[in-house]
């Protein structure tokens, strides 16, 4: 079942560099928060090639997909599902206003173990259908009552509808009665994930997609379902595949940091023939397979924080960072064997898509200083290309540090 909670105390505790007394995260929480968009249903694209398909789900080691519930005589698809249902990797499925109650209430039974929670359905208010809003009213209810009157699917999560066009929440206000979990799609148009936005009220950036959300369906925690970069250049908000590994592990932890429960890439590998007109390079793999470096750099964040098993409450850390602008953003995480996870990084704009020019930021430096000797201390430094180097540490409460646009994680023990 779709988890619910990534203690939102601890998020709230992230703050600018000062000192503090911080909660740290569940580290495995944020690995856990990583999910990728797939398409099993489009056999005529890459992704009817299901051996690539998986292998590349099970190397980035993502256990959390979105695709649609398609009403399909194809029984391949249910089979894939499933059998990536057993690997562990489970799916959130797109509905469509057209379904019957029967249908919905049914379908997990054909994902057994596969399925992970109801999603309404996808940016309607582009959909064509002018009565867009009452069809969303009337369906997103439907589908609320049937899941939780069966007792079936009474346990299954339905996460709200995603919407494009800020005017469209309005005409959906109130909906939140008939879901868990609010939904945005929030893509940062080539920008920085923390961008303060390029639009009048600060428009693109998180906290204006949070604020449409939350005006109008309140009181719900949120997942983004869609998010992503296009690695083309050539596109007006296409940016170079280097500076996508810079920015898709800080999607995570920006996300992470406002409160967002889940945040799905889309999507996992390009669909078509990467020289064709109509193709546009959202996937973290390319058509071949080959992994982009955006692919190596969420592998190895989830490698580096995955620690299944129950939950350890941790200990709060005491410490302050000495040096370093507003622009150094951090996030304090923790496992269950005690050891702190500290990622910082510079959150500033690797690439002007106006200008199509790249904008390397200037390195910072500053020093973590706590109350405690760590015993061992190990600096894990991500690369531009994804990759990961460790270099080990002196025990000290004193650590010198650099902060650069690549994320960083001081690892305390």
């Amino acid at each position: 079942m779709l988890a619910l909670t990534l203690l939102f105390a601890a998020f709230a505790a992230c703050r600018p560099l000062k000192g503090v007394c911080e909660i740290p995260v569940n580290a495995n929480a944020i690995a856990e928060s990583v999910g990728v968009n797939i398409h099993l249903h489009y056999s005529d694209t890459v992704y009817g090639n299901f051996p690539l398909i998986r292998s590349l789900l099970i190397d980035m080691g993502v256990r959390h997909t979105r695709d649609g519930l398609v009403d399909s005589n194809w029984s391949q698809y249910y089979q894939r599902h499933i059998e990536l249902g057993r690997l562990g990797i489970k799916c959130l499925f797109i509905t469509s206003p057209s379904q019957s109650n029967a249908l919905l209430t049914s379908w997990p039974k054909r994902v057994p173990g596969a399925f992970e929670g109801y999603e309404a359905p996808n940016e309607y208010d582009l959909s064509g259908d002018h009565n867009w809003a009452a069809t969303l009213n009337a369906f997103v209810p439907r589908l609320y009552s049937a899941v939780k009157s069966n007792p079936a699917t009474a346990s299954f999560p339905v996460v709200g509808p995603s919407l494009t066009q800020t005017a469209s929440y309005a005409q959906v206000a109130g909906l939140q009665r008939y879901f868990d979990v609010d939904n945005m799609h929030n893509y940062f148009g080539g920008r920085n994930p923390g961008t303060p936005g390029w639009g009048e009220g600060g428009y693109g950036s998180i906290t204006y997609d949070i604020n449409n959300e939350q005006l109008a369906w309140p009181g719900r925690p949120t997942m983004t379902t869609e998010t992503g970069y296009i690695t083309d250049t050539k596109n007006s908000q296409g940016i170079p595949e280097l500076v996508e590994a810079k920015y898709a592990p800080r999607v995570i932890l920006e996300q992470a940091m406002h409160g967002i429960l889940r945040t799905y890439f889309y999507e996992l590998i390009d669909e078509g023939n990467p020289n064709a007109a109509n193709t546009v390079p959202y996937g973290l793999a390319r058509t071949d397979g080959s992994h982009k470096p955006a692919f190596t750099a969420l592998k190895n964040l989830i490698a580096m924080l995955a620690d299944p098993g129950p939950q350890v409450l941790p200990q709060n850390l005491e410490f302050s960072m000495v040096g370093g602008s507003s622009n150094v953003h951090h996030l304090l995480m923790a496992k269950r064997d005690g050891s702190y996870y500290l990622a910082f990084w510079l959150e500033e704009q690797d690439y002007d898509v106006n200008q199509h020019a790249e904008t390397p930021a200037n390195p910072e430096k500053l020093t973590f200083v706590a109350r405690r000797v760590f015993k061992t201390n190990q600096l894990l430094l991500f690369n531009a290309d994804g990759t990961i180097k460790t270099v080990q540490l002196r025990p000290g409460a004193r650590i010198p540090l650099t902060a650069s646009d690549c994320l960083a994680v001081l690892k305390l023990q």
